[in-house]
């Protein structure tokens, strides 16, 4: 005889097939009741009350131990620590804290900040998206909760966030890091970002596409290039009319423009300033801002003010490519600040809300700078540091902005291939670098020469620096009141000798606005300041004391022929000074052989009037020009 079940008794008679543990009996009310349930519903015989042994809890110890054995739970055993019953408030949060660090330490790391450790710079790298996070991040919030199962707003929430924060600083759980932005170098690779969770590296070997964090090398979230491919390489200047159609004003001012732009995932300490001069219309600005649409990062274009130099140095420490647009105002803190991050440099502030914590913001972003004006360029230390590069403006185009940028975002993962396998031919080139290109930024000039060769374009990358780095001093003169002055004199008398207060009047001439401004002894500390960059851009220039002890300027303008140099297919000042040996043995002509331009006692190469070659005897294999005894004897 049946009787009719209960809903509990249908229910565990449902789960008796698939479990061998049986289900607590209900009292019965009579024995032939109790007989009739056992019977119909218990597969099992039952177990005597007495025999039923309690589970035993598990301690922090083995729970962690049980998270190592079999694949993570986290949100079990949280609901087993809830429901327990044992442990209850502070202690019972406190040991699920405990439990989600630990399982948290199985799938990733936890980093602090090597220049500053403190909770707003804690990392956290999962292991399983590859991704580094700001603990402090919305992101990493929002995936914890959704990981853990507990809501932001849970005072639980609370102490489990709060415990992987103070982990994250402790030397036992967490690394000390200094994060990286868009790209990355070591010494034989270069780390181009590729995602949040990916990266390129390039080595002399090649180019391959490693995981967040291979060598070492984090990239945090949201600082990375957009994703790319690897693809069949092709020149960004030959398809993208940005670049192609640049009206750069020098013969290898474009030449100059990529190199410069293909140095940039390189990451040196010191990174030379760009500056793209030109009239309104000539593409300054929208060259950038193509530069940064070809490797995928934000565009930041800044506006330098007088009142804005507080949000200099956190541009600089962000990474990547730092704009500073239409720099044509004078800004008395713009030419120092950009001569100090040119070159390495930092700034260290007072942390916001404290008395005297401090914190380091370097320079690690590439600055470009676009100008009509370029009342900054007066300072002589900045003007050394920059790579200028003069546009003309565009007439007669109508290409819309989003035309040219969709174009590089066609073209794009072709283009970083290309950048990419470029680099990676550069890193294996050892073939020595002529010295002299670059004095301030002697490891760029370097890399870019290589970069030339990997294009097949050394000759015009050598000309090109050494063009730039003669235009420097011009750069300073024409845009100084008083050096513009003083070449506009050179220019009408061809020379001067004289003392400072001799010179003045003459200067008045030319320029009135200096008059009641420029004293002798204004002028002769003028013209210290800028003297590097007249010894550089004009033929003669000299200073003495007399007799008296007054210093004695000594000024000569400059020939054609000492600025053909800078203009010359290949620049014969490197051939002679620093090329022998490297190059290989080859004529280097600006004619053919037989040619007009043949002058007896001349080096044919050299083709200039006032002097004979300055090769020595070993080396005139490098030269096609005929030689006299007189040009051996120089």
């Amino acid at each position: 005889m049946t009787l009719d079940r209960k809903p509990w008794q249908r229910h565990f008679a449902r789960r008796s097939k698939s479990s061998s543990t049986p289900p607590p009996a209900e009292p019965a009310t009579n024995t032939a009741q109790t007989e009739a349930v056992a019977v119909d519903t218990i597969v099992d015989p039952p177990v005597a009350a007495a025999e039923v042994k309690p589970e035993k809890k598990k301690s922090v110890d083995e729970i962690k131990q049980s998270l190592n054995e079999k694949p993570m739970d986290v949100r079990r055993e949280i609901l087993n620590i809830l429901t327990g019953g044992n442990i209850k408030g502070t202690a019972r949060n406190k040991k699920i804290a405990e439990i989600v660090l630990e399982a948290l330490l199985k799938i990733g790391k936890l980093f602090y900040h090597a220049e500053r450790r403190d909770f707003d710079s804690a990392m956290f790298f999962n292991g399983n998206s590859k991704c580094l996070l700001r603990i402090r991040a919305d992101a990493f919030s929002s995936w914890l909760s959704e990981w853990l199962g507990i809501n932001r707003a849970d005072i639980l929430y609370k102490f489990v966030f709060t415990e992987i924060e103070t982990a994250a600083l402790s030397s036992k759980h967490s690394i000390p890091i200094i994060p990286e932005d868009y790209w990355a170098s070591r010494p034989g690779a270069i780390y181009l970002s590729n995602g949040d969770g990916h990266a390129a590296k390039i080595t002399s070997t090649g180019v391959v596409v490693v995981d967040n964090g291979t060598d070492g090398v984090l990239f945090p979230a949201g600082r990375t290039l957009a994703p790319w491919k690897i693809t069949e390489p092709r020149d960004p200047f030959e398809t993208c009319r940005l670049f192609r159609e640049a009206y750069c004003s020098g013969t290898y001012s474009k030449d100059i423009l990529r190199v410069w732009l293909y140095s940039l995932p390189s990451n040196p300490r010191s990174k030379p300033p760009l500056c793209l001069s030109g009239t309104v219309g000539s593409g300054k600005t929208r060259t950038i801002k193509g530069f940064a649409e070809l490797f995928g990062m934000p565009f930041i274009a800044h506006k330098a003010e007088e009142n804005n130099e507080s949000d200099f140095w956190p541009a600089c420490d962000a990474g990547g490519l730092f704009t500073l647009d239409n720099a044509d105002t004078r800004c008395r803190w713009l030419a120092d600040a950009l001569a100090n991050a040119a070159t390495d440099g930092c700034s260290q502030r007072r942390k916001l809300y404290t008395n005297s914590e401090t914190v380091i913001l370097r320079a690690r972003a590439w600055l470009a700078v676009t100008t009509a004006n370029a009342t900054f360029a007066a300072d002589s230390g900045l003007a050394d540091r920059l790579i200028v590069v003069r546009m003309e403006r565009r007439d007669g185009e109508d290409t819309g902005d989003a035309e040219l940028g969709a174009e590089i975002l066609a073209v794009r993962d072709a283009g970083l291939s290309h950048l990419a396998w470029t680099l990676s031919a550069a890193l294996a080139d050892k073939t020595t670098v002529p010295g002299g290109l670059n004095r301030r930024h002697p490891d760029f000039a370097q890399l870019a020469v290589r970069i030339g060769r990997a294009l097949g374009r050394e000759r015009e990358t050598i000309a090109a620096l050494r063009s730039a780095e003669h235009d420097k001093a011009a750069f300073c003169l024409e845009n100084d009141f008083i050096g513009a002055a003083l070449i506009t004199f050179l220019d009408r008398e061809g020379c001067f000798t004289g003392t400072a207060a001799e010179l003045s009047p003459k200067l008045i001439e030319v320029d009135a606005d200096l008059s009641g401004h420029l004293s002798p002894k204004k002028l002769s500390k003028r013209l210290i300041a800028l003297w590097p960059h007249l010894q550089t851009a004009l033929g003669i220039a000299k200073r003495d004391p007399d007799r008296k002890g007054f210093m004695v300027f000594n000024f000569k303008k400059a020939t054609p022929a000492e600025f053909a140099d800078f203009e010359t297919p290949f620049p014969i000042k490197s051939l002679c000074n620093s090329l022998a040996g490297v190059l290989e043995k080859q004529p280097l002509k600006v004619g053919n052989v037989g040619d007009d331009v043949k002058t007896p006692g001349k080096c044919q190469t050299c083709a200039r009037a006032e002097k004979f070659c300055i090769l020595t005897p070993g080396q005139r294999d490098f030269c096609s020009g005929p030689f006299t005894e007189e040009s051996d004897s120089e």
